[in-house]
């Protein structure tokens, strides 16, 4: 080993390259049914401004005033909605976009954990207009009686990305929910800083003794 790169030296890179080289960054503009903008509840009735419509000419949706009580309760993370808050109209086929910005990250790397419900049926999840093939089929009162987990890990662009919900109501009463959490991994510091560290000692075994 050269002199000019002291074995002191050498032991620090090597302890931060194996060290984590990156954290999750929440993705803070992806929010959950039923919230305001700064993520707390909307009240029952009010305008959930983070999804729209799309069969309703984008509109946007309303928070249900009186959910059920055979749905899966209300909470400070995510609240029932639809096109109207009554849960109206039924029998049909309704898809629920929001809009989220992953400027200034490395789209390849995000991610998306999230738990969703809708009475009756999921029939596609859909990210930047494609479908990612997950869906809540079968008997209805197990799509609205408890929340079912997904994930997303393709499919994103840089800049602004679409989440579409196309749920279908077969009944007398129509919801969607959706808790969503988004991450994507933060530039690795203690990488970076290796770096540095190998590029000083290079350039310092370089100079003549």
């Amino acid at each position: 080993m050269s002199k000019s790169f002291p074995p002191v030296l050498f032991a620090a890179v090597l302890a931060l390259i194996a060290a984590p080289a990156a954290q999750a960054a929440l993705v803070t503009t992806l929010y959950s049914t039923g919230l305001k903008a700064d993520g707390t509840p909307q009240v029952g009735g009010g305008t959930d401004a983070h999804y729209v419509v799309v069969e309703n000419g984008l509109a946007s949706a309303l928070v249900l005033s009186n959910p059920p009580s055979s749905y899966f309760a209300n909470d400070a993370k995510s609240k029932w909605i639809w096109q109207q808050a009554d849960g109206l109209p039924v029998n049909v086929t309704r898809t629920f976009r929001t809009t989220f910005d992953l400027t200034g990250f490395d789209h390849t790397t995000a991610s998306i954990a999230g738990l969703w419900g809708t009475d009756n049926t999921g029939e596609d999840i859909l990210i930047n207009g494609v479908s990612t093939g997950i869906a809540l089929p079968g008997v209805a009162q197990s799509n609205y009686r408890q929340l079912h987990a997904f994930s997303i890990l393709n499919g994103f662009q840089a800049g602004i990305n679409t989440l579409d919900f196309r749920v279908r109501d077969a009944g007398v009463l129509s919801a969607f929910r959706a808790q969503l959490t988004g991450t994507v991994p933060e530039p690795g510091t203690l990488m970076l800083a290796a770096l540095g560290l190998f590029a000083a000692a290079a350039g310092r075994a370089r100079k003549p003794n």
